[in-house]
């Protein structure tokens, strides 16, 4: 089966068509295969480099490679639903697993030249365009009909779902980590976004994509069904990921309150943050300005005790 042809005599959608349909796209297998490579040699050379990171990051290419792969990219093509699951497998459970891994931390100098991308404004950004972009605009019957655009709109959502989620799991290269009370709320932003494009897909009375109509099937749901159960897998399954690394960071939260590690003191670590010049935290004046200041009090108070 081919993007942009009409298909007949697809064979009904089962899960062992999922398991057994492959079509490895070469491009993506040599990528996946550099990266682990380039993360085992990294992960060497580190030394002591725990074997659960190393577990998680294999898993999310695991996972992204099975999105790109298997039956799962194959029937992307043929039903709506099946493209949602891979947005989800890309954009959330993947990027997820390989953040785990902790990979930035494997880069020369932590990756400090990824300060900027993982800035939580950008990642939310990107990510609000790349699902309401690919959704709610002829994007999507462009990658269904297009290899290449289809092969651009994965690469969307692995980089979308990396961005976002990086401040998440705390890992912000160049950065100080993200306060638990803003990891939270950025998450129920990006849950707002899953929920406005979900119930729009599943308000839509019309197929928006013929490259589905275009598939001659007589089996599965028709496709404003299809259509309005995909609204649903975002709607529904999008926010139940996103409450999953809710639970996740307030988990960590607790933990961490009993070292201090609140709001209060980010603020602070900002405020001096804020203060940086040249590389140099210049807050030495205000420390020694407050000190004289109390320094003068108390001399007042010695000469007023004085004059009594």
């Amino acid at each position: 089966m081919r993007f942009g042809i009409l298909v007949t005599g697809v064979a009904p959608l089962t899960a062992a068509v999922l398991v057994t349909d492959w079509d490895v796209p070469v491009v993506a297998a040599v990528l996946i295969g550099v990266v682990a490579l380039g993360y085992f040699w990294a992960a060497k050379r580190a030394g002591a480099w725990p074997v659960r990171r190393t577990v998680w990051f294999l898993g999310g290419l695991l996972v992204v490679f099975v999105a790109v792969a298997s039956g799962v990219n194959a029937y992307s093509g043929v039903l709506f639903t099946v493209h949602m699951a891979q947005h989800l497998l890309l954009i959330m459970v993947a990027p997820a697993l390989l953040l785990l891994g902790r990979p930035f931390e494997l880069l020369p100098g932590g990756g400090r030249s990824l300060a900027v991308p993982s800035h939580p404004l950008a990642g939310f950004l990107l990510y609000t365009v790349v699902v309401a972009g690919t959704h709610l605009t002829p994007f999507l019957q462009g990658a269904l009909t297009v290899p290449v655009l289809h092969g651009l709109e994965e690469v969307l959502y692995l980089l979308a779902g990396l961005l976002l989620l990086s401040p998440v799991v705390g890992v912000r290269p160049g950065r100080r980590p993200l306060p638990y009370l803003l990891r939270l709320v950025l998450l129920f932003a990006a849950m707002v976004v899953d929920s406005l494009v979900g119930v729009a897909l599943m308000m839509t009375p019309h197929e928006p994509f013929p490259a589905y109509a275009a598939v001659a099937r007589d089996w599965g749901p028709g496709l404003v069904e299809d259509l309005h159960w995909g609204g649903a897998m975002m709607w529904v399954g999008g926010d139940a990921m996103m409450a999953a690394l809710a639970v996740f960071v307030i988990g960590g939260w607790l933990r961490s309150s009993e070292r201090g590690d609140d709001l209060g003191s980010w603020l602070e670590s900002a405020r001096r943050s804020a203060l940086d010049l040249d590389g140099e935290v210049q807050v030495d004046d205000d420390d020694e300005a407050l000190r004289a200041y109390n320094a003068m009090l108390s001399r007042l108070s010695v000469e007023g005790d004085r004059h009594r």
